[in-house]
């Protein structure tokens, strides 16, 4: 092909004009140096370039300017690098009503597409015309299908009823316990999301469906209640996608998240959160422990939070209009800022905790007001990100210690519920029974109740992994060593310590 334009481009006859499409399929700059296939495609470009008659023109188009390698374009006074623009929205609005007239939904329809090119419109143009009486939902779901293919509809199938019984949901079947504000916080998203309303208020629906901050001390059911919105959602675990931003420290890990630039080592491999989406583009999407992140990172998520979408190292713009986005943090809790310079804030905690004369309700509306406050301050004057935290605006959801006896011995009771289940699942072929006397949670909180103020609920993992699990492993070897079945091993305590006994 490239022979055939050599000849035709260099002749002095009538005038030409070439295109040749999606230049970085042959060859995309390379910071790192070509193969030996690439090395010959840019000689032949290179000598088609410095050849080609006045007369003639030819175009060479790639999805970003950086793919362009610079040998064809540096030191040539005949070549221009042309940066094109995404249509905004008054080009697809435009475009829309050149295509639909006057539609019900023209607006939407330019709000919904933003990031998309007008090629891509044309397409959607043709759908919405075989469907002229199409409501906004389905167009939200027309779109949908477009950029993410053939998806189940999981917000549409959210019904009523499942929003009503969404609180017993996570607080009795799936055990996020103390944390009833919090799970009314999520249940209140959910609802907009599914009434569609998601964004409205800003003008821009084409924004995540929805964004949280849950901020509070380690340990105390953050991730839980996040993986948990997952399964309610999206049937599983499995769509909760977490990214720990203690590894992205560094300005260079931001290649981590959308790839490495055109050129440099794992460009082919694309970025962790963008191949992420781009596979699972229903899911929760946690930012673990957001302020340790570099500064530079902060940019994504601003995009992430503004218009619902990333452009990754490639070229391929990934949407996350479908995803629930929440950032996790302990600010409220630390010793020292993002700067490194010291902070009281963990005394300002531990001195409402400890204040015997503040009612219960009193220090939990402190507490409250104390974490929302130390947030706002961290975007406002740490990292002077004032921008971010108006996105997030009123969605910053605080978290309870885990300080009182009754919260506490939810936990325990939860956590022994599901150690049952899970044991006797595990075991049933053998016909193995798990049975914890009812003083187990009691005993467990009176000797391990200031470790879950100070850990969370991590305290009480650690402690039923030594006092229970330990010894149950070893009861169950040795059941299984004598080819026993069907046997019932009963937690109890005994003179003050916890004993397995089998029946």
């Amino acid at each position: 092909m490239l022979a055939r334009w050599m000849r035709e481009l260099t002749a002095p006859d009538i005038n030409r004009f070439a295109v040749l499409y999606y230049l970085d399929k042959f060859v995309a700059f390379r910071q790192t140096g070509y193969n030996e296939e690439e090395r010959q495609t840019l000689l032949w470009l290179e000598k088609l370039v410095d050849n080609v008659k006045p007369n003639h023109r030819l175009i060479l188009v790639a999805l970003k300017d950086s793919m362009v390698p610079i040998e064809l374009y540096t030191n040539s006074p005949n070549t221009n690098l042309i940066a094109i623009p995404m249509p905004d929205k008054a080009d697809r609005l435009a475009y829309l009503k050149h295509r639909l007239g006057e539609h019900q939904h023209l607006e939407l329809a330019a709000d919904l597409t933003d990031g998309l090119y007008l090629k891509n419109l044309d397409h959607i143009a043709d759908a919405i015309r075989k469907s002229p009486e199409l409501s906004a939902r389905e167009l939200r779901r027309l779109l949908n299908k477009y950029r993410l293919g053939e998806q189940a509809d999981y917000w549409s199938a959210l019904s009523i009823e499942k929003l009503n019984e969404a609180f017993s949901w996570f607080v009795e079947e799936e055990g996020v316990k103390g944390q009833d504000e919090a799970v009314r916080e999520v249940i209140d998203l959910l609802c907009m999301a599914r009434a569609g309303l998601s964004g409205i208020a800003s003008g821009t629906p084409s924004k995540p469906r929805g964004a949280l901050f849950f901020a509070g001390p380690t340990g105390v059911g953050k991730t839980f209640l996040a993986k948990k919105l997952a399964k309610f959602l999206f049937g599983t675990e499995e769509a909760f996608l977490r990214f720990d931003m203690s590894e992205f420290k560094e300005e260079h890990t931001v290649s981590k998240l959308i790839g490495s630039p055109p050129g440099y080592v794992g460009y082919e491999q694309g970025g962790m959160l963008t191949n992420a989406v781009r596979q699972r583009p229903f899911s929760v999407i946690l930012f673990d422990e957001i302020e340790k992140a570099h500064p530079k990172i902060m940019d994504i998520f601003l995009q992430i939070l503004d218009e619902g979408r990333l452009t990754d190292s490639r070229g391929q713009t990934v949407y996350f209009t479908e995803t629930v986005i929440i950032f996790t943090s302990n600010i409220g809790t630390r010793t020292t800022d993002f700067h490194g310079r010291p902070v009281n804030e963990r005394q300002q905690v531990d001195a409402i905790i400890n204040d015997a004369t503040i009612p219960h309700d009193q220090k939990k509306k402190l507490l409250h007001e104390h974490f929302k406050k130390t947030v706002e301050q961290f975007f406002m004057y740490e990292i002077s990100r004032p921008e971010l935290l108006n996105r997030i605006g009123n969605c910053i959801v605080p978290f309870n210690f885990i300080h009182t006896e009754e919260t506490q011995t939810k936990i325990v009771t939860s956590h022994l519920r599901r150690i049952k289940e899970e044991f006797e699942d595990r075991y049933r072929l053998m016909g193995y029974k798990l049975d914890f006397a009812p003083e187990i949670a009691k005993w467990l909180v009176e000797k391990y109740g200031d470790q879950m103020t100070i850990f969370g609920g991590r305290g009480i993992t650690n402690a039923i992994e030594f006092e229970i699990i330990r010894p149950l492993a070893r009861a169950v070897l040795r059941a299984e060593n004598q080819t026993r079945k069907n046997v019932v091993f009963h937690v109890r305590t005994d003179a003050g310590k916890i004993v397995i006994r089998n029946e």
